[in-house]
C-alpha cells in the first residue's frame, strides 16, 4: 500500500521524468495577489505565466501546493472527504503541452503508477469539447458510456480569484463500486452518491477572465492540473475517509488516546473537525498568517473557534489544540521544513487564542442555548440580528459559528439584522470626521455631482495656481464665501495632501484678489481633494483664480514620519519574521503609530534591535525614488501591498534603495538623511495579534528630549542629587520600599490568618463535612481568595463560601479541600450557580472557583444558596 509520502514521490518523479520543472509549494499567503486571501489552488503562484505577463523561465511545471479554502467550512469533519487545508498535486503547462499529453499522462500516472484497474475510471468533460472526447476516446481507448459530458457549472474551472487564466476542464472518476451507489440504473459521474469519486481535474486553460468578468483568449494556452493529496490516498489505501489515511489516522490516534476517548458517533466528528483544523491552522500560521478580526486573521480566528466549540462538546475546556502541533510537526515536519523551524511560534500563537476565546465560550454557549429554548418554546425560527451581534462582540462567536448552531437546531440566523448592528458600531467608531469636519459628510454627493476629480501636484509643489470650481457652507453648495465663514473649497489642481493612507492632510494658506482662507484640513473622497477651513479676509467666489500655498514645515515634519515608516515595516520584517504586514498606520507632523501583525509583545532587545536598523538606515542617507508602474509590475518587483486594499492598475511605488519597496500614495523625503534620526516611544497591543508602535523623528525626537532632560532635573532637585548619583539614589529608595512592603505583607498575613482561625471555630457540619461561609467587608477577589486557602488549611474535608462587597460590587468565591471534593463538591458548579444572585458570573475549578457582580445588597442570597447546594451535593 503507498503512504502518503510516497504518493508524493511518485507524482513529483512522474513529471519530472517528463522534463517538468519541479517548482516548491508558494505560502499560503499569495505573494504577489492581494485579491486572495489564502492560495487556493496549485496555479495560484503561476498566474503571471498564464497571463503571459512575466518573461518564462520554464514551459513545464509541476508543484504539490500547500492550499486552504473554507467555502465548504461547515461541513468539515461532518463528511469523509471534505477539509480546509489540503495538499494540490499539480502539473502545467505555459504554452508548451495542451490537451493531448495532459489526458496521455494522467491516464498513464492513474493506471501504471497509481494502478487503478482501467476498467473502474470514468471522465467527465464540457459539453461541447469534442476535442477532448476524441483524445479520451480514440487516443486513450475509453469506451464512450464512460466519457460524461456536463455543462459549465461541471466542467469550466476558474480563475482563482476575481481575475486569472480559466477555461473548460476533465475530470477523471473512480468507480468505487454498486455498494456507494444510490442504485439509479443511469447512475455516473455528476450524480450526487458517493459511488463515482472524482480525483483529478485537467483544465484547458484558454481563456483570461477579467476582473469584469469578461473573457479574452490567452496569449499562450496552457495546462492547470490538480489532484487532492487526500482524496487520492483515501482512494489507493482503500480507506473509508481522509482521516483513516496514514498521515492524519496519526493524529487521529493522538487524540483519542490522550482524551481517553472512543471514535464514533459524535465524537467521530469533533476529534475529525480537531484533526483538520489544527492542520490548517498550522500550516497558515507557520506562513505568517495570524488570527485577528480583519480578512485572513478572521478566517483562522473562525477555524479555532469552531476547533474549540467541537472540542468543548468531548469535554475538552482547556487549551489543546496547540498540543496537536507536534505530532503533526512529527508527520510532515520533512515534506515541509517550515513547519519545525517555526513549530513553537505556532504552539504559543495557538494556545494563546484558545485561553482568549475558552474565557468567554462557556457563558457565551450558555446565552446562545437560552435564545435557542425560548425561539423553540415560542415556536420562532430566526435568531435576532442583535442576539448574534451579541454573541459576536461580547462572546467572540465568529457569525458563522452561530449560523452553524443555529442551523443544527433547525433555526437560521437574521445576518441581515447583524450587518446593521455592525455598522452602527462602524459609524460609532470612526474617528475621520470630526467637529467642524463632521459636516462635510452632508455635502460631498453635492460635490460629487459637479467635480469627481482634483489634480495633486503635492509631490513636485508646495505652492500652485488654480481655480475655485466648488464652495460650500457645509449646508449646501454657495457661489461665494464671505469674511469669517467656515467652509470647504474644492480647486481644479492642489498642492494641499488630503488626508489618506493613514497620512493626516495638508494645511496652509489659499489667497485671491479679494479674500484669505485659512486652511485647517485637507480631506479625500476617491480622486477628490477637498480644502476644509475659513475665510480670514475678504470674500471668495466660485471661478476665481487663486494661489495655494502648505506649510511647509507640518509638510516636512510629517514626510519624514511617513517615510520613517516604510523603514521600519522593513526592520520590522528583518528582526521578526516575513510574517510582519502592515495593520494600520497614522503620520502627523508630531509622531507616527504603525500597527503590524505580530503574535506576541517585542521585547526590549529586539525593539532597540529595530530603532538601530532604521537609524543606520537614516544615518546612510539613502536615495527614496518613486515610480508609477503597472501593478502587477511592481509586485512582481517585490513591492509591499496591503491586503483588501484596492489598488488602481497603474500605482505608485516608494522604493528606499534596495531596503524596502512599498505601494504608496504619500509624500516622502527624497533622501532618508533628511529623517535626522528615528526613536520608538512606545510598543503596545490594540487588539489579538496585532503590535502597534509609536515613534518620533526630527522635531519629535527634540521636544522629548528637552522633556525627559526637564524631568531628571525636577527628580534631581526632589532627591538632592547631582545627575550621576540619580540612579544610585533610586535604587536605595526602591530597595526600602520593597523592605516595608514585605513587612506590610506579613501584617497583613497574620490578620488574615487570625480572621480564619475565628471564622473556622465557627464552621457548621453538614453531611460529613464542615462548611464555612461569611460575609466580609472590603474585602477584593484577591483577599478572599487568601483567606479561603488559610482556612483550608485547617481540616481536610471541608467547604468555604466567602463573599465581600467592596466598592457597590460583590465578590463571592468557593473553595473546597481534596476530601470535600472526593465527597461530591465542585466549586465551580456551585460558583456558577450562585453567581446569578449578585447580578454576575464567574467560574473555576473543582477546588476553588470565584464570581463577581453588581448586586451586593444579594450576598446574603447568594450565601444561602451555598450552602444549600453543599447540603445537596455532598455524600
Amino acid at each position: 500500500m503507498m503512504k502518503v509520502h510516497d504518493l508524493r514521490t511518485s507524482f513529483i518523479t512522474f513529471f519530472k521524468e517528463r522534463d517538468h520543472r519541479i517548482v516548491p509549494s508558494s505560502s499560503l499567503i499569495p505573494k504577489d495577489d492581494p485579491t486572495l486571501l489564502f492560495t487556493t489552488a496549485g496555479m495560484v503562484q503561476f498566474k503571471p505565466m498564464f497571463a503571459g505577463t512575466v518573461e518564462l523561465e520554464y514551459t513545464r511545471a509541476a508543484s504539490i501546493q500547500k492550499c486552504l479554502r473554507t467555502s465548504d467550512l461547515e461541513n468539515v469533519g461532518k463528511t469523509k472527504r471534505h477539509c480546509t487545508f489540503f495538499e494540490m498535486l499539480g502539473n502545467f503547462s505555459f504554452g508548451d503541452y495542451f490537451k493531448k499529453e495532459a489526458i496521455q499522462w494522467a491516464w498513464e500516472y492513474s493506471t501504471d503508477v497509481i494502478g487503478f484497474p482501467k476498467e473502474d475510471i470514468w471522465v467527465s468533460i464540457y459539453i461541447d469539447d469534442d476535442e477532448a472526447f476524441d483524445i479520451w476516446h480514440k487516443n486513450i481507448g475509453l469506451p464512450k458510456e464512460k466519457i460524461v459530458r456536463l455543462g459549465k457549472e461541471d466542467n469550466f474551472w476558474g480563475p482563482a480569484g476575481d481575475s486569472g487564466a480559466c477555461g473548460p476542464c476533465s475530470e477523471l472518476y473512480l468507480d468505487r463500486g454498486p455498494s456507494f451507489g444510490c442504485g439509479k440504473p443511469d447512475c455516473k459521474p455528476g450524480c450526487d452518491c458517493e459511488r463515482f469519486l472524482e480525483f483529478w481535474n485537467l483544465v484547458f486553460n484558454q481563456y483570461f477572465q477579467d476582473t469584469e468578468g469578461v473573457l479574452h483568449p490567452l496569449p499562450r494556452t496552457g495546462i492547470d492540473t490538480g489532484m487532492g493529496l487526500e482524496r487520492l490516498a483515501t482512494l489507493v489505501q482503500n480507506v473509508d475517509s481522509i482521516y483513516q489515511t496514514d498521515e492524519l489516522k496519526g493524529l487521529v490516534d493522538y487524540i483519542v488516546k490522550t482524551r481517553n476517548i472512543s471514535y464514533n458517533g459524535d465524537t467521530q466528528i469533533a476529534v475529525n473537525v480537531l484533526v483538520e483544523h489544527a492542520r490548517a491552522l498550522t500550516f497558515a500560521i507557520s506562513d505568517g498568517a495570524y488570527p485577528s478580526n480583519e480578512g485572513r486573521g478572521y478566517v483562522l480566528r473562525r477555524i479555532l473557534r469552531r476547533a474549540l466549540r467541537y472540542g468543548r462538546q468531548i469535554g475538552i475546556h482547556e487549551p489543546f489544540v496547540y498540543t496537536i502541533v507536534d505530532p503533526l510537526v512529527a508527520a510532515m515536519g520533512k515534506q515541509y521544513p517550515e513547519l519545525s523551524d517555526t513549530k513553537e511560534n505556532v504552539k504559543a500563537v495557538i494556545k494563546g487564542e484558545e485561553e482568549r476565546f475558552l474565557e468567554t465560550i462557556e457563558n457565551g454557549m450558555d446565552r446562545l442555548e437560552e435564545i435557542i429554548k425560548t425561539l423553540t418554546r415560542k415556536g420562532e425560527s430566526t435568531i435576532s440580528g442583535n442576539d448574534v451581534f451579541v454573541l459576536y462582540d461580547t462572546f467572540g462567536f465568529p457569525v458563522e459559528m452561530t449560523e452553524e448552531i443555529a442551523r443544527e437546531n433547525g433555526l437560521r440566523i437574521d445576518r441581515e439584522g447583524f450587518e446593521y448592528k455592525m455598522e452602527e458600531q462602524r459609524n460609532r467608531g470612526r474617528q475621520s470626521w470630526k467637529g467642524v469636519e463632521g459636516r462635510i459628510d452632508g455635502v460631498v454627493g453635492e460635490i460629487l455631482k459637479k467635480v469627481q476629480s482634483t489634480q495633486f501636484e503635492g509631490y513636485e509643489k508646495y505652492d500652485s495656481e488654480s481655480e475655485i470650481i466648488v464652495l460650500s457652507d457645509f449646508e449646501g453648495l454657495k457661489s461665494h464665501l464671505n469674511e469669517g465663514q467656515e467652509g470647504l473649497l474644492v480647486v481644479k489642481n492642489t498642492p494641499f495632501y488630503g488626508e489618506s493612507g493613514g497620512q493626516v492632510g495638508d494645511t496652509g494658506y489659499i489667497i485671491g484678489d479679494s479674500g484669505t482662507f485659512r486652511v485647517v484640513d485637507t480631506k479625500k473622497s476617491g480622486d477628490l481633494i477637498v480644502h476644509i477651513g475659513q475665510v480670514e479676509k475678504g470674500t471668495l467666489q466660485e471661478g476665481t483664480k487663486v494661489r495655494l500655498s502648505i506649510d511647509g514645515l507640518r509638510r516636512n515634519l510629517t514626510r519624514a514620519n511617513h517615510t520613517a515608516t516604510h523603514l521600519l515595516q522593513a526592520a520590522l520584517r528583518h528582526v521578526l519574521g516575513q510574517h510582519v504586514k502592515q495593520a494600520g498606520s497614522l503620520v502627523d507632523p508630531q509622531h507616527f503609530r504603525f500597527d503590524f501583525s505580530h503574535f506576541k509583545a517585542m521585547t526590549q532587545e529586539e525593539i532597540q534591535q529595530v530603532e538601530a536598523i532604521v537609524n543606520e538606515k537614516i544615518w546612510g542617507a539613502l536615495p527614496v525614488n518613486t515610480a508609477i508602474l503597472p501593478l502587477q509590475e511592481a509586485l512582481n518587483q517585490g513591492a509591499m501591498a496591503v491586503f483588501d486594499e484596492k489598488y488602481s492598475d497603474i500605482v505608485r511605488m516608494v522604493s528606499i534603495s534596495d531596503f524596502s519597496k512599498e505601494l504608496c500614495g504619500g509624500t516622502h523625503v527624497d533622501n532618508t538623511g533628511k529623517i535626522g534620526v528615528f526613536r520608538i516611544m512606545r510598543e503596545s497591543s490594540p487588539g489579538a495579534g496585532v503590535r502597534r508602535i509609536e515613534g518620533v523623528t526630527l522635531k519629535g525626537v527634540y521636544e522629548r528630549l528637552i522633556h525627559e532632560h526637564a524631568i531628571v532635573r525636577r527628580i534631581m532637585g526632589l532627591l538632592e542629587v547631582n545627575e550621576s548619583n540619580i540612579e544610585k539614589k533610586v535604587a536605595e529608595m526602591l530597595e526600602k520600599v520593597s523592605y516595608l512592603e514585605k513587612e506590610l505583607e506579613k501584617a497583613k498575613a497574620a490578620g488574615l490568618k487570625d480572621i480564619a482561625r475565628e471564622l473556622y471555630t465557627k464552621a457548621e457540619h453538614i453531611n460529613s463535612l464542615k462548611f464555612v461561609s461569611a460575609s466580609l467587608q472590603n474585602m477584593d477577589a484577591e483577599a478572599l481568595r487568601t483567606l479561603a486557602d488559610y482556612i483550608r488549611e485547617l481540616s481536610d474535608t471541608l467547604v468555604v463560601c466567602l463573599a465581600s462587597s467592596k466598592e457597590n460590587k460583590a465578590f463571592i468565591i468557593a473553595a473546597a479541600t481534596k476530601g470535600a471534593i472526593d465527597k461530591g463538591i465542585d466549586c465551580g458548579a456551585i460558583i456558577k450557580t450562585v453567581s446569578k444572585e449578585i447580578g454576575g458570573g464567574g467560574g473555576g475549578r473543582k477546588e476553588l472557583a470565584q464570581a463577581g457582580g453588581k448586586s451586593p445588597e444579594h450576598i446574603a442570597k447568594a450565601l444561602a444558596k451555598c450552602r444549600e447546594i453543599v447540603l445537596h451535593s455532598s455524600k
